[in-house]
């Protein structure tokens, strides 16, 4: 599965910008971005997520030739989640 990433050409000049009212963030929170933006990227790269693409794949060709049915499913889950969110409160 291919996807297309649209691409800005940086050969333009650059408008000249105002200084920000906001503050710049906070190193912390740069540092906590940029791991959340590795482990997103290591996620995507490892086994377990092409097994996750697999799955949806399967789940989507499974609800293709079996619309009935799984329309039953998800009913009979909604259900079964209704009583036990129901009871909880």
């Amino acid at each position: 599965m291919e996807h297309q990433i649209p691409v800005t050409s940086m050969d333009q000049e650059k408008p000249e910008t105002k200084p920000s009212s906001q503050p710049e963030l906070p190193e912390q929170i740069r540092e906590i971005s940029d791991m959340v933006c590795s482990t997103l990227r290591d996620f995507k790269e490892s086994q377990a997520y092409d097994k996750l693409l697999e799955g949806r794949d399967t789940a989507r060709e499974y609800i293709r030739q079996n619309p009935l049915a799984s329309l039953g499913y998800a009913l009979g889950a909604g259900v079964l989640f209704g009583f036990i969110l129901k009871r909880t409160r």
